[in-house]
């Protein structure tokens, strides 16, 4: 079972410039909304080898969840969410900026419950908070793309994407497509 720990004060640091640097997160700002920031740490055997993922969400690792905290909680004194990062990923593998554009995305799921064009508070007088879904989210299987091809969800979907939002998600799609992916294309 992964182990956890409060994230360290370079995490509180690089969140609150993200939280100032970019517009959208302004609202959680501006009505003081308290993010605690946890590490998970997947276990080791023996020979330090992970035994299992640090995070994981619907049965898939992730290296980050935002999540609400429930009233109880807020009242015994946590914040109004919670962001957990992946602590091995976060040390032994990413960058600075995959840490930045992480967190990012981890915070970007946070936003104000509004009701009736008004911030909706909690019964201890905090805001309440919603998870903001992702712009797009698919489930796909190579295997089922390569023997169905353009009637395969896989490949309707990727199209749809790439129709949608041009190369945000696919900048290299031409130069760095494989040959058998091209003549299912």
């Amino acid at each position: 079972m992964p182990t956890f720990q409060k994230a360290p004060l370079e995490i509180l640091e690089m969140a609150s410039d993200l939280l100032q640097l970019y517009e959208s997160h302004a609202p959680l700002l501006e009505h003081k909304v308290r993010i605690d920031f946890l590490l998970a740490f997947c276990d080791r055997d023996d020979d330090n080898n992970p035994m299992n993922d640090a995070l994981s969400l619907h049965g898939q690792k992730a290296l980050g969840i935002a999540r609400k905290i429930p009233l109880k909680d807020r009242v015994m004194g946590r914040g109004d969410a919670e962001i957990c990062l992946d602590g091995d990923w976060w040390h032994e593998s990413a960058s600075e900026e995959q840490q930045r554009a992480l967190l990012d995305h981890e915070l970007h799921h946070l936003a104000l419950k509004i009701v009736k064009k008004q911030v909706a508070y909690d019964d201890i007088g905090r805001p309440q908070i919603r998870l903001r879904k992702h712009d797009v989210q698919f489930g796909w299987f190579a295997v089922i793309a390569d023997r169905h091809g353009n009637a395969s969800q896989e490949q309707i979907q990727a199209r749809t994407i790439l129709d949608a939002f041009g190369q945000y998600f696919f900048p290299q799609l031409m130069t760095a497509v494989p040959s058998k992916a091209l003549k299912n294309a």
